[in-house]
């Protein structure tokens, strides 16, 4: 694979931004048409040692062949995708323990994704490359976004672009994005009666989306963590004679996860 040809470096001249969601390009199926699909793909190449050690979980498979078929000027472009979405299930167990199963859910997501275009990208005239481009990136982002404000995540933001080498030696494009997930607080019972409760507030959420081509087909990867710690330390008095204080520390480690998602990113392929 020569990451450095033409078709790669008309990619690296724009901000593409994705081509993915956490899911995968589901968003894509509104371009549908009722063409012939190209020939089966195979899902990327994710570092499984890497998520078994780090107790990561498989959660959901999605292929779509054809996600789209549609007429660019001079050229009828389809793409398939085939996405593997993970989650760190070990981290999940550790914040379910350590809040006395109040907090319960996915904090931490990697998902991988292979789009084949059909014809390649080297086979795509320039006249047609920036309308093609342009459609998926759209769609793309959007799709992404939705997926994380189905999450529950708010404040979502296009932080900053980069660019990463990945371990082939290909160079991906990479938008980092920051959020909010609303956490809704805990309560600890004191008696039947009377309880302590800790309020809610916004813990920060830090993704990204690495996009770049091997062997003639696209690489997306990404995923999204929490991007703080959440330590408070709340004193309550649910009587006038007694005074409660409770130490909240989940113990979060946003710089470990950083780069964890990262080193998975950079071992697809």
């Amino acid at each position: 694979m020569s990451g450095q040809d033409d078709a790669t470096q008309r990619i690296k001249r724009r901000t593409y931004l994705g081509a993915a969601a956490s899911a995968g390009l589901v968003g894509l199926a509104g371009c549908s048409s009722s063409g012939t699909a190209s020939a089966a793909r195979g899902p990327p190449k994710v570092p499984e040692s890497k998520l078994a050690d780090g107790g990561w979980k498989k959660i959901d498979e999605q292929t779509q062949d054809p996600a789209f078929e549609k007429s660019f000027g001079p050229v009828t472009v389809s793409a398939a995708f085939h996405t593997l979405v993970y989650e760190d299930a070990a981290l999940a167990a550790e914040l379910k323990e350590k809040t006395l199963g109040q907090a319960e859910g996915q904090f931490s997501m990697f998902f991988a994704s292979r789009v084949t275009l059909d014809p390649s990208l080297a086979n795509i005239p320039d006249a047609a490359m920036g309308p093609v481009v342009e459609q998926v990136e759209k769609q793309a982002r959007a799709q992404f976004e939705s997926q994380l404000e189905s999450a529950g995540l708010v404040d979502i933001e296009q932080a900053s672009d980069a660019e990463l080498t990945v371990d082939t030696g290909e160079t991906a494009n990479v938008t980092n994005y920051t959020a909010a997930f609303p956490f809704e607080g805990i309560n600890f019972p004191l008696t039947e009666e009377k309880s302590v409760e800790i309020e809610g507030r916004k813990l920060g959420v830090t993704g990204l989306l690495a996009v770049w081509e091997h062997d003639g087909s696209l690489l997306i990867a990404g995923g999204a963590h929490p991007g703080e710690n959440l330590a408070l330390d709340v004193t309550k008095s649910p009587t006038d004679a007694i005074e409660v204080s409770v130490n909240l520390d989940l113990g979060l480690t946003p710089a470990d996860y950083s780069a964890e998602l990262e080193a998975l990113v950079k071992a697809t392929e």
